[in-house]
């Protein structure tokens, strides 16, 4: 048993989240505004781990700023002088709150809450000068994280979007592939280890689902990022199936009586198991670029041959009294159909991907 590897002690984006750090202050610190380290703040708020979180969270901390200075500004010319300062930093306080969530801010409420906070108790007296200061310096830290994201050490959550679903799809082959083994075997997993395998699958999942949001952002609007967002859309779409028909098999059991046409059915379905893996194991090395496809050597005759072969074993099980007997019972015929059911949404992922322009 190997030793774990120690965690490194400072990693690439401790030390580009320090440049950046350093870089805004200076930025600051010549053009003569004050309090320099707004500037710093913004960039460790911002700096996401990608380009897309970064754009995002650099906007909430932008709008959240401006926000926060137009309530400061307001509050101070209209209460400061009517009301006891506690008072008014509290309504102020519950404003920003109920106009940051109208507006759809998810952190930037709470930078503009320390605004209103700083512009009420400190200041109060000059707020016509460090409101556009804060946000000047806030705008360097923001554009800072920005570059820094995209030109050291860059991160795009587009790559780590691609890196995921191929890692998806190969997660996915090699669970039919166990499916397949088991059923031939005639055993199956225990209770703990199917749920590892549908918990760690549907993590998969959430992760590629999360990484989707920052990866729309580092997209343009024209003709290529449509044709992607489509084509994630169809991934989407298609996986929330698929990850449904495999919970399905997972609480489906062996089969515990044998005849030679329920064992012949039990092979196709084994095969169009292993048929579907090895698509899914092409998709994971070309996805998303697949007009390999249309190539008549990547034709997918081994799945189609597996979904004839599954019909040929269901015609032959109807002349069997023992085969009708188990396929009659609650959960006897519905792997077959949960195969059929595998085979036809692949078949309309991949016809409806070759159909985006």
């Amino acid at each position: 048993m190997t030793a774990a590897k120690p965690a490194a002690l400072l990693t690439s984006g401790d030390l580009r989240m320090a440049l950046t750090a350093g870089l805004s202050a200076g930025l600051v610190v010549m053009l003569g505004l004050p309090d320099p380290f707004y500037a710093p703040m913004a960039v460790g708020a911002a700096l996401g781990g990608t380009v897309g979180a970064t754009k995002l969270l650099g906007t909430q901390r932008m709008l959240g700023t401006l926000l926060g200075g137009l309530i400061v500004a307001i509050g101070v010319s209209t209460m400061a002088e009517a009301l006891p300062m506690p008072l008014g930093v509290a309504i102020s306080l519950g404003l920003t709150r109920l106009l940051g969530g109208s507006l759809g801010l998810r952190s930037g409420y709470k930078v503009a809450g320390l605004v209103v906070a700083m512009g009420w108790t400190v200041h109060a007296g000059q707020l016509a000068s460090w409101i556009p200061a804060r946000l000047v310096a806030t705008l360097i830290g923001v554009l800072a994280a920005w570059w820094a994201v995209r030109w050291i050490w860059p991160s795009l959550a587009v790559d780590q979007h691609l890196r995921l679903s191929r890692q998806l799809y190969r997660q996915l082959a090699q669970l039919l592939r166990e499916r397949s083994t088991l059923l031939r075997q005639g055993c199956d997993l225990e209770g703990p280890a199917k749920l590892e395998r549908r918990n760690a699958l549907l993590a998969s999942a959430l992760r590629l689902q999360s990484q989707r949001q920052e990866a729309r952002l580092e997209i343009s609007n024209d003709r290529i990022g449509q044709r992607i967002g489509r084509i994630w859309d169809l991934q989407e779409q298609w996986l929330s199936g698929a990850i449904s028909h495999y919970r399905t098999l997972l609480r489906l059991p062996p089969l515990t009586t044998h005849s030679p046409s329920l064992d012949a059915l039990q092979q196709a379905e084994c095969e169009l198991f292993e048929a579907l893996a090895d698509r899914l194991e092409l998709w994971a090395e070309h996805w998303p670029e697949g007009r390999w496809l249309a190539s008549p050597a990547q034709a997918p005759e081994a799945l189609e041959a597996a979904r004839q072969g599954l019909e040929s074993a269901e015609a032959t099980v109807f002349a069997d009294p023992i085969a009708n007997a188990v396929l009659l019972s609650s959960s006897g015929g519905r792997r077959a159909i949960t195969c059929h059911q595998l085979h036809d949404g692949w078949v309309s992922f991949e016809r409806q991907w070759q159909a985006v322009p």
